[in-house]
């Protein structure tokens, strides 16, 4: 069974994660990825949802969070959905310390760094009250 385009809502709690994480793996074996590139994409999900969840939805009636996976061509494209705060984290101002000694580091920003790093691309717009991130990953490449 092969499912190239896949869209799921998740509910909006870091215990919901788990199940986001079985289902981008079930994905990914339907489509023949690499255990690598699924890792990658749950650990950008990860990060993505536990940002929405702790610091976008206070003050959010309903919150709601969408994602989307496809395999286009040689391509993996990743949309993460909320309507939680505006936040582009492509825009983000701080960079993360990868330079100075684990011990001696911030965790400040580290998530997005990871996020921005497993992504050939990251696109982000806020348009009719939700954010919509999309990130791709060319699947053509060792992961």
């Amino acid at each position: 069974m092969t499912f190239n385009d896949l869209r799921v809502s998740v509910a909006p709690r870091l215990s919901g994660v788990g199940n986001v994480s079985r289902i981008v793996e079930e994905f990914g074996d339907a489509n023949g990825l690499a255990e690598p590139q699924v890792y990658a994409v749950n650990l950008a999900l990860d990060e993505l949802i536990a940002n929405a969840v702790t610091h976008g939805f206070a003050g959010v009636a309903e919150p709601r969070i969408e994602i989307g996976l496809r395999v286009d061509d040689d391509r993996l494209v990743l949309t993460l959905t909320d309507n939680a705060a505006p936040f582009d984290p492509t825009r983000h101002a701080g960079a993360a310390d990868i330079e100075s000694p684990l011990e001696e580091r911030s965790a400040d920003n580290l998530g997005l760094h990871l996020v921005k790093s497993v992504a050939d691309r990251v696109r982000y717009e806020f348009t009719a009250g939700r954010n919509h991130l999309t990130m791709e990953r060319n699947l053509a490449v060792a992961a």
